[in-house]
């Protein structure tokens, strides 16, 4: 157990950081008059943010590959944790500009109705869109590296027999990255659901008017779960290669597609799917009544 002082420290700075998120969150919300009036801002997909994130993971793989120019063990923590936080960042970044470049695309290309509502979905707010699933982006990045540790852990254990305390080492480190991975999962599945029942509860009057129009539940349900699938195979395969990317100059090909380590890839990433798919499945019961509503 943590010292009373640190488990106060962590909760504090947890409060602080939800706190300096709503805050600047919030500052999202002035918009013009006009905006207010048709409960709506104009879309930006800004690319230049996007490329300086591209060169972000750039510098930050060229500085994985180069640890040992960085000295000592302080210095080498801190360059691996300093590349980490830059990553995570830039795939948030470019998440978000590339969902809305697809759903651009594929309004040009749309063949059904569907198609249409999903792609028109994404490109009213690609942000919203990728946020909905950057959890499962941040699950599988770091299932890449607890895979690449289960392997070595594998490894290690199997090229020497540890005695007393160590040979505890092990089974202790396998057990905290199967907690990481377990509890990221779970705040996935919170934020996935909450995310989908916003979205519904935010659009009522869109999925009201839909159905009106000739535009059935049937076909907005699967509109909205092509609208989520799309930035969720981006989120999760992406991440992933970007993962695998970084971890390559440290632990080498080997460890990286080794059968334990694409096991706990695959897991993850499978595991993440069914997750965001329950949360559409879950939801489906308040998207039939917001269309039972009365329009405000």
């Amino acid at each position: 157990a943590l010292p009373l002082w640190a488990s106060a420290a962590i909760i504090a700075g947890v409060g602080l950081i939800a706190t300096v998120s709503a805050a600047v969150s919030l500052r999202r919300v002035i918009i013009s008059p006009l905006g207010v009036a048709l409960k709506q801002r104009p879309a930006r997909n800004p690319w230049l943010p996007a490329l300086i994130a591209a060169l972000g993971i750039v510098l930050a793989a060229t500085a994985m590959g180069q640890l040992q120019a960085f000295g000592g063990a302080a210095m080498i923590i801190a360059a691996i944790g300093v590349a980490l936080a830059v990553t995570l960042f830039a795939i948030d970044v470019i998440g978000a500009w590339f969902v809305g470049v697809l759903a651009r695309g594929r309004v040009r290309r749309a063949q059904t109705p569907e198609q249409l509502l999903a792609a028109r979905a994404v490109l009213e707010s690609p942000r919203t869109a990728w946020r909905q699933v950057s959890g499962v982006a941040m699950s599988s990045f770091m299932a890449v590296f607890a895979g690449a540790g289960v392997s070595i852990l594998e490894v290690a254990a199997s090229s020497q027999r540890a005695s007393g305390p160590d040979a505890y080492l092990v089974s202790d480190i396998r057990t905290g990255l199967i907690i990481t991975v377990v509890g990221t999962f779970i705040m996935v599945a919170c934020s996935v659901g909450v995310g989908q029942a916003a979205q519904i509860l935010d659009r009522r009057d869109i999925v009201r008017s839909l159905e009106v129009i000739g535009a059935p539940l049937e076909v907005q349900d699967r509109a909205r779960r092509a609208a989520t699938m799309l930035p969720l195979l981006l989120a999760s395969l992406g991440s992933a290669a970007i993962a695998a990317m970084l971890l390559m100059p440290l632990v080498g090909g080997a460890l990286v597609f080794a059968p334990l380590s694409m096991i706990t890839i695959v897991g993850t990433v499978g595991l993440g799917i069914v997750i965001v798919a329950g949360a559409l499945r879950a939801t489906r019961p308040l998207l039939r009544s917001a269309a039972r509503q009365p329009t405000a």
